[in-house]
């Protein structure tokens, strides 16, 4: 029988408020055999973040586990809270500052011992997952437990049930196979574990309710504060007979309450810091990634002679890992970040970021290096204090992408090696690519201790090594994971048997099936999964063989083949919208929300509740593996990023609907019909007429925003009130004589726990709704267009306005209208519409000014046209316009403008942090290939032949770089000059042309007497030839030497024709450079020091490689600059081929 110690008895009063908590370790250790206990003692240790991770990789990589399936996961949410609350539980007391190091340890232990029963063990992660979804973080409780001791008693009160339940996991796993078998039947994990199940609820109440007190309490002690420091100066001392006798005891309460209020305020910042830098959870996508793991497989990375190399150097390296869809790059990166974890160092630190389709913020270059920021600085930002974290503080507030890398570049330290793991880029858009290939050229330029690994599709390497190249290259191919695919099988048709979701009459049909899987599988794990669903969906023997005589010969046919059962099934309706939603929802919705939100349709008045799909589970299961449910918090995902790119981007026999514009502009309407159901209506017209309830509508309690300041501020008080006879109640009995206290003020949370779960949908519509709706035409949407506009309008109350928030946050501007700043960082052109028709005061001359410099280039153009409809613009304004209209080719804008009277030759500044030049219009028009806003600017006597600023450039050179043949035609019937002189960084028209692969630009440049030898600029620009040479442009490059470019000329980086196309590995260019006598060991003055043949070998080209020593290339020329020969680097690099190919001639 177990000796728990009841919720209520634990809380017990006095100074330190870590008695409960000491007790129950003590008890905790008094039940362990000899072996538990140097168990325990080794596990003592307090956490750092890093360890909750190389906790759970142990866990998963325990040869004794006999699990299915990898339970790290469910551990994770659960043990890093565990893990905040031990940064701070040693300072609640001085006397015992062991205490966080005992509860790891006990926790540890716990798990350990319970792993090595695998059907038991299976229920208790599932518990321990379960608590994780209450357990309170650092992010509630980080800033306000200094100076409440109520506070940290109810913390400590909560982490003494936990040790509780440790107890019982511990005595339960003592008991003998057979008393476990007993006991399974006459009384249920569940009822075994209820009670302390129910003390934990109680105890997450009492904390909530401590939180309350704290910071109400933090208020009041910053406003003391305030007031003793008034009462301290002299006027008031001359004043006050008994200052000297007060004087000591208010200095010492003052004393205390700046040390707390110091506290606060330093936990305060550190949390801004890391918001600052990221607010992106980057722990969900990887445990997304971990629990499709199969125990054993995704392993044979770590042993792989390149990835060791990666790992041990201290030299920094670039390892990339690419392979096609489906075969497992993502689930192997998350094993990696375990490994990582489980074997770091002392000064190894560790970071990792899984792009999520799921959530497109993800997909942002800033968000990507602020969250691996975020990681890196975490240490160096939890040990700041005074003068140094106000300078993170300070140096951390409203950056860009460029500065959030500098900011981290600026703390990384000497001594410490650093590891990003990066997953997902192929999902984000081409410009962000661009931006993070900048970004990680510019960290990989530390001399030592940077450690990157990238996985993607091949294609994506070109995109993403444009600057900097990989040292080592890993492809995961079918041979490699090969042994993996096995064990996936086995181990997923063994769980599919076990909970009879493949039921087969002839038990020798599974040998089929294995074999059939293994042969069709192509290394493609994701291609396995959706066939054995497809496997476990058929009613006999004899289906399955069908299925398995006609197995889908790709993703793409798989797919088909799921949405015709889909279709086919018992609730295709919806099962169809849930697929159609989980492509445009904002956020994913969890399986609860969608059975509300499948049940809406417009036009409703209210919620129907019997219309909605009566079994859930029953729907996701007709989705037929399209769509996967999370376990931990219920949403729902498409099973693979594939899908989506399947159901909306491939024409298949159901794309008619799956039009996402569509789709996104319904579920906004739904979004907008759910918030204005007649239900809250009705509940907002009780408050205005006098109603004390304090939360509208229908007392939701979900959200901050609808409950009265004044009323939340005087439930609040009274409770500080009565703080003295409130602070050692139990959290039922302090409940209880709260609802006394406000009986005329809050509703009972029974109320608002039972109108919450009746209201599933309203958190994400209330939210959301804005988002859906960000492109509507009001003659052909009049409707909606009539819905929106009653919910900027406020008519529909309960629709979030973003903008109206009364948090200002550190980039916002005083001198511009909050909706024009929100509508402009979102691109929300419905929001621009409705104000530029009904408000157009808000839009006044810098909130113009400022969406024409800095709307989105997606946006600019239509932003643009909105403004030049309105009266009174001034000539900046006109400017401006001027320019985005003829970047956009808006004819109509550019003539209108005209009309209004603009300066044909107005100069704007166009630069932003990263790029871009003072132009004209005549350059923006030209450089886009709008021929007739070109014809007009010259109408209107545009200056051909300008150049504006160091880095511009003229019109025919825009022209040029962007292959538009008739635009350049124009601009020389104009008399533009072909040989301009360029100015830095910048290039020839000719040069741009070339780079291109322009063939019939560069042949017009030509007959108007290009200069084809013409030098490069600074130390990255390039001549005509070595351009055309570099992007392997054959034809150009055949043009180009007819017309005598040099062949061995340099640019001012050293770099000859020859040298880029080998690096580029374009086998044709090379040939017909040789062909006219390009010498093959010329060496570059660059900083790399490479000739071609090198070039070559680093990129792996063997056919290159193979015809450059034809050649006669020099195998063994050292590398100026570089510590190693060129056999060494392609090694690195994985090139087996060409390292044989080179040692075959000689290389050392």
């Amino acid at each position: 029988m177990s000796s728990a110690i009841s919720y209520h008895s634990n809380k017990i009063q006095g100074p330190d408020p870590t008695i409960s908590l000491r007790q129950a370790l003590v008890q905790f250790e008094g039940i362990l055999t000899d072996d538990q206990k140097q168990q325990y003692q080794a596990s003592t240790t307090k956490p750092d973040a890093a360890s909750v991770i190389a906790f759970v990789a142990e866990i998963d990589s325990n040869k004794n586990s006999t699990a299915r399936r990898c339970v790290a996961p469910r551990l994770h949410t659960f043990l890093q809270a565990t893990q905040q609350f031990s940064t701070i539980v040693d300072t609640f007391v001085s006397s015992n500052p062991q205490i966080a190091a005992l509860v790891w340890g006990g926790i540890k232990t716990a798990i350990l011992t319970a792993s090595n029963i695998a059907s038991y063990f299976d229920k208790v992660t599932s518990m321990i997952m379960a608590i994780g979804k209450s357990c309170p973080t650092y992010q509630q409780f980080g800033h306000l437990y200094p100076g409440c001791v109520g506070l940290k008693r109810s913390l400590c009160d909560y982490y003494a049930v936990i040790i509780q339940i440790c107890i019982k996991i511990i005595e339960i796993s003592k008991r003998t196979p057979v008393t476990q078998m007993l006991s399974s039947i006459l009384n249920p994990f569940e009822a075994e574990f209820k009670r302390f199940l129910d003390q934990l609820d109680e105890a997450v109440k009492d904390i909530q309710l401590q939180l309350s007190f704290a910071s109400k309490k933090a208020n009041a002690d910053a406003k003391g504060l305030l007031e003793r420091e008034s009462r301290g100066n002299s006027a008031f001392r001359r004043h006050t007979l008994k200052f000297h006798k007060e004087s000591r005891s208010e200095y010492a309460k003052a004393e205390q309450s700046r040390i707390d209020s110091v506290k606060r305020q330093a936990a305060e910042l550190k949390s801004r810091i890391r918001d600052s830098l990221s607010s992106i959870d980057y722990d969900k996508p990887w445990k997304q990634a971990s629990r499709q793991r199969v125990p054993s497989t995704a392993e044979w990375l770590r042993k792989e002679p390149l990835f060791l190399h990666w790992k041990y150097r201290w030299d920094t390296d670039i390892l990339w890992c690419s392979g096609t869809m489906g075969v497992g790059k993502t689930v192997l990166m998350s094993n990696v970040v375990a490994h990582l974890h489980a074997s770091r160092k002392p000064g190894d630190i560790i970071s990792y970021y899984f792009c999520s389709p799921d959530y497109e913020v993800s997909l942002s270059a800033r968000n990507i290096f602020g969250s691996l920021a975020r990681q890196l600085l975490d240490a160096e930002i939890e040990v700041a204090e005074n003068d140094s974290l106000q300078r993170l503080y300070e140096g951390s507030r409203d950056l860009n992408t460029a500065e959030t890398i500098e900011f981290l570049l600026a703390h990384l330290k000497d001594d410490k090696k650093y590891y990003i793991i990066l997953d997902g880029l192929d999902e984000c858009d081409g410009s962000e690519i661009q931006q993070v290939a900048r970004g990680i050229a510019k960290l990989c330029g530390r001399a030592k201790g940077f450690k990157l690994l990238c996985t993607g599709r091949p294609g994506l390497e070109r995109q993403l090594f444009r600057i900097i190249q990989p040292n080592c290259r890993i492809a995961m191919t079918e041979r490699k994971v090969e042994s993996d695919i096995d064990q996936y099988i086995a181990t997923t048709l063994g769980r599919c048997l076990d909970e009879e979701q493949l039921k087969l009459g002839d038990p020798k049909l599974i040998m089929k099936i294995s074999n059939a899987l293994h042969d069709g599988s192509n290394g493609m794990f994701l291609w396995t999964r959706l066939l054995i669903e497809e496997l476990c969906a058929q009613g006999s023997d004899n289906d399955i063989l069908a299925v398995l005589n006609h197995l889908p010969r790709g993703l793409s046919e798989i797919f088909d083949r799921k949405l015709h059962r889909v279709r086919s099934g018992t609730t295709a309706k919806d099962a169809i919208a849930t697929l159609q939603f989980c492509g445009v929802v904002k956020r994913s919705l969890t399986v609860m929300e969608y059975q509300e939100a499948l049940s809406l349709s417009p036009g409703q008045t209210s919620l129907d509740s019997q219309k909605f799909p009566n079994d859930m589970n029953k729907v996701m299961r007709n989705c037929c593996g399209l769509v996967s449910v999370d376990e931990e918090d219920s949403t729902v995902h498409y099973v693979h990023h594939s899908v989506k790119q399947h159901l909306f981007s491939i024409k298949h026999w159901l794309s008619n609907e799956f039009d996402m514009e569509r789709l996104n502009r319904h579920l906004g309407l739904l979004c907008m019909t759910y918030l204005d159901f007649t239900t809250f209506r009705r509940q907002v017209a009780k408050v205005t007429e006098g109603s004390n309830t304090p939360i509208t509508p229908i007392q939701l309690g979900i959200t901050p925003i609808y409950r009265s300041r004044n009323d939340t501020s005087r439930m609040a008080m009274k409770l500080l009130s009565h703080r003295q006879h409130l602070q050692h109640l139990s959290a039922r009995e302090l409940e209880r004589k709260s609802r006394k206290l406000f009986k005329d003020l809050e509703p009972s949370r029974l109320d608002m726990d039972l109108l919450n779960r009746d209201f599933q949908f309203l958190g994400y519509a209330r939210s959301c709704w804005i988002h859906h709706v960000t492109d509507l035409d009001p003659e052909l949407d009049y409707q909606m267009w009539k819905f929106f506009s009653r919910c900027v309008d406020g008519d529909v109350i309960l629709a979030h306005r973003p903008w109206e928030s009364t948090d200002q946050t550190d980039d916002e501007r005083n001198d511009i209208p909050r909706a024009i700043q929100w509508l402009l960082a979102h691109g929300h052109f419905t929001l621009f519409l409705y104000y530029a028709r009904n408000q157009s005061d808000i839009l006044t001359e810098k909130a113009k000014l400022e969406i024409l410099k800095n709307s989105r280039i997606q946006d600019r153009g239509r932003f643009t046209e909105l403004i030049i409809q309105q009266i009174d613009n001034s000539l900046e304004i006109r400017k401006y316009a001027l320019f985005n209209a003829a970047r956009e080719g808006d004819i109509a804008s550019v003539d209108a403008l005209f009309r209004a009277g603009v300066i044909v030759n107005a100069l704007v500044d166009n630069r932003t942090a990263l790029q871009g030049a003072a132009e004209r219009a005549l350059q923006a028009a030209a450089g886009g290939g709008h021929l007739a806003v070109v014809e007009r600017l010259l109408e209107a006597k545009a200056k051909v032949n300008s150049i504006t600023s160091m880095e511009g450039r003229t019109a025919i050179q825009a022209a040029a770089g962007g292959g538009h043949l008739a635009v350049v035609e124009r601009l020389l019937m104009a008399d533009a000059k072909v040989n301009t002189p360029i100015n830095r960084e910048g290039s020839t028209a000719l040069q741009a042309a070339a780079e291109g692969g322009h063939l019939e630009v560069v042949e017009r440049l030509l007959e108007a007497k290009a200069n084809v030898n013409a030098a490069a600029s600074g130390l990255t620009g390039r001549a005509a030839l070595q351009a055309a040479a570099e992007g392997g442009h054959v034809e150009v490059v055949e043009i180009l030497l007819e017309a005598k470019a040099d062949v061995n000329a340099a640019s001012p980086g050293g770099y000859t024709a020859l040298e880029a196309a080998a690096a580029g590995g374009h086998l044709e260019v090379v040939e017909r450079l040789l062909e006219e006598e390009a010498i093959v060991n010329a060496a570059s003055i660059g900083l790399t020091g490479r000739r071609a043949l090198q070039a070559a070998a680093v990129g792996g080209y063997l056919e290159v490689v193979e015809r450059l020593l034809e050649a006669k290339a020099d195998v063994n020329t050292p590398i100026s600059g570089d510590r190693y020969t060129v056999l060494q680097l392609a090694a690195m690099g994985g090139y087996t081929e060409v390292v044989e190919r080179l040692k075959q001639a000689g290389a050392v």
